[in-house]
């Protein structure tokens, strides 16, 4: 009966020692197929440089992760990337040849703005006005709206008189009528001749000598920041200043109407500055 228990026990370092055995067989052989591997390489890439391949194409194992990272991309699509064109972008899309015909187209609008800035200013120093910070458009607007013919006289109740100081009527129909702004003739707010309205003045006596005997009617026009009345009396007697300057200069043959219209004819609303300065102005007719 001892005999069997025996025999089991001896079985088992027998059993122990053939695991350990394969075990290390495996690392010896992981350890040679490393060693293996790593000294093909080394001579995989001598052979590479010391005979270069004339057609070299990409290695398997790039081309698959190239492969799968373009599927990558694809499933989600970078929406960022797609951009819309700048300026920057269109300047690159010029040749040579045209980026030096938009430079010179450039230069030569650059210059006639000048040139129009410059006559501008020209004009505006001969109308005694100032465009201020204003835009050129809106300058020559101002420029265009003091030039243009104020609209037929009406019915309303201005101040008229003569040089004596008597009331008359002011005729409508016109043989020669000049209109200029007040803002060349007269200081702000005051009713006395500025020193160079004499050389614009001489010029209209120079015309009206052309109707001896007429009746020159003068007729003043401001704008409405004082009260009704006070424009009244300013424009009427601007309007003699006027007529006194004239009449010193032409003989006795002549007859005059002079009218302070204040603030009743406007030709536009007085809600900017240069609508207020078309508004001053003075008009010089032949009856």
């Amino acid at each position: 009966m001892t005999q069997p228990a025996t025999s089991n026990t001896n079985n088992r370092p027998e059993t122990s020692i053939s695991i350990l055995n394969c075990l290390l067989i495996l690392i010896f052989r992981l350890l040679l197929l490393g060693v293996g591997s790593g000294l093909a390489l080394i001579f995989g890439i001598v052979v590479a440089n010391a005979y270069p391949n004339p057609n070299p194409e990409k290695p398997l194992i790039l081309k698959l992760l190239e492969h799968l990272d373009n599927k990558q991309e694809s499933r989600f699509f970078n929406f960022s990337s797609i951009r819309e064109p700048t300026e920057a972008n269109l300047l690159k899309q010029l040749t040579p040849v045209q980026r030096v015909q938009v430079k010179a187209q450039l230069s030569e609008l650059d210059k006639r703005l000048k040139r129009l800035s410059e006559d501008v200013t020209m004009l505006e120093t001969q109308l005694g006005t100032s465009g201020g910070n204003e835009s050129l458009e809106k300058r020559i607007q101002g420029i265009t709206l003091l030039l243009k013919e104020p609209s037929t006289l009406s019915s309303d109740a201005p101040l008229v008189g003569n040089s004596n100081g008597n009331r008359l009527a002011a005729s409508a129909a016109d043989k020669l009528k000049v209109t200029l702004p007040s803002d060349i003739l007269f200081q702000k707010s005051k009713s006395t001749l500025r020193p160079e309205a004499g050389l614009i003045l001489d010029k209209i006596v120079t015309d009206l000598q052309a109707y001896p005997g007429s009746t020159i009617r003068i007729a003043i026009h401001t704008d409405n920041p004082r009260e009704a009345k006070e424009n009244r009396n300013l424009s009427f007697e601007r309007a003699k200043a006027v007529q006194q300057y004239l009449s010193s200069a032409l003989d006795d043959s002549y007859r005059w109407l002079i009218i302070g219209y204040g603030e009743t004819r406007p030709l536009v609303a007085n809600d900017t500055e240069v609508n207020q300065q078309r508004n001053r102005r003075v008009e010089i007719a032949v009856d």
